[in-house]
């Protein structure tokens, strides 16, 4: 896999001469924004100041600026906003990264792994109301098949007030990059690995947590392992034969590695791996220099330890039969 100063090389070469123009676009359009708030924010500012003034009218003071500030994002969201940016930041420099680490993957912008495989990975089991997904990067390692997209799971909870009236709430079930490969072992069933907020010990707890499961709790006797991870098995001598010591190993490394909560699953030959993250992880930044390497290099990481998860978790290794 490329490392680092490869990719800084590949930089200056391919990327710097697109990255600088995208930039004078970015610049442009924040100049625009910034104009054009400057043109709302000041007269509605102005008159919200002197209705406070002649008419009393109270917080109008207050209320103005929060007006002005959303006119303009609207103006900017639908007006100002150049629509072919993103498209271009995706196709000029993403998809040339994901070339760049491997020729043998492709890349689709607005592609994503779809909320049929999601659910199939048994990590979340509560129903998803709301989907959405960019970003699908998708080929082979050697003898893997993969793909990964970013995702965004949500699930809506409904309150009716005393009054009667409805209120649904949006709640966030995983937002994040999510992996799917062949895994290098033939089984059927599911074996499922998730964080452990609970330590340790309180195997009741962790009981109880997955009652709503098939799955039934399974004690492994690696400390350090089931300190991280509670893992939940239809088979408990199929999910040790799946979590052998070396995979239990590689995962623990993979968990530093990435230094987050990840969840794991294997189900039916496949293995599925959810990473969380807040942010999006592949956008331009209106905010930041589009030049500045440190920025660039993060989306190269952030693809990069999705990619070697192939590598990191040894998948290449056929066991027995698995071809």
């Amino acid at each position: 896999m490329k490392n680092i100063q490869e990719f800084e090389q590949f930089y200056n070469i391919s990327l710097k001469t697109d990255l600088a123009n995208l930039d004078l676009r970015r610049k442009r359009i924040v100049k625009r924004f910034l104009i054009l708030t400057f043109f709302i924010f000041i007269p509605i500012v102005a008159a919200s100041v002197l209705l406070q003034i002649y008419m009393n009218i109270s917080n109008i003071a207050f209320i103005g600026p929060a007006v002005a500030i959303v006119i303009a994002l609207l103006v900017f969201t639908f007006w100002v906003r150049d629509k072919l940016f993103y498209n271009d930041f995706k196709s000029q420099v993403i998809n040339r990264i994901v070339y760049f680490i491997s020729p043998e993957l492709q890349y689709n912008s607005n592609g994503s792994v779809n909320v049929s495989e999601f659910v199939t990975s048994r990590l979340f089991l509560t129903n998803v109301d709301r989907y959405k997904g960019d970003d699908l990067v998708f080929g082979k390692i050697d003898k893997t098949a993969f793909r990964f997209s970013e995702i965004k799971a949500e699930y809506k909870t409904t309150n009716v007030s005393s009054k009667g009236n409805t209120r649904n709430t949006w709640h966030t079930l995983f937002k994040g990059l999510f992996f799917i490969a062949d895994f290098n072992k033939d089984f059927r069933g599911s074996t499922v690995v998730l964080p452990n907020s609970l330590g340790k010990r309180f195997n009741f707890l962790k009981k109880l947590m997955g009652i709503t499961r098939r799955e039934k709790l399974i004690e492994l006797e690696d400390v350090n392992f089931t300190k991280h991870f509670n893992v939940y098995g239809d088979d408990q001598i199929q999910s040790r034969y799946i979590l052998s010591i070396s995979l239990i190993n590689r995962i623990l490394e993979y968990k530093k590695k990435t230094d987050k909560h990840i969840y794991l699953s294997f189900v039916d030959s496949k293995m599925y791996l959810g990473i969380p993250y807040a942010k999006d992880l592949f956008e331009p930044s209106y905010l930041r220099s589009l030049t500045n390497f440190d920025l660039v290099k993060t989306y190269y990481e952030d693809m990069i330890l999705v990619v070697c998860i192939v590598e990191d978790l040894n998948l290449n290794l056929r066991i027995w039969t698995k071809e």
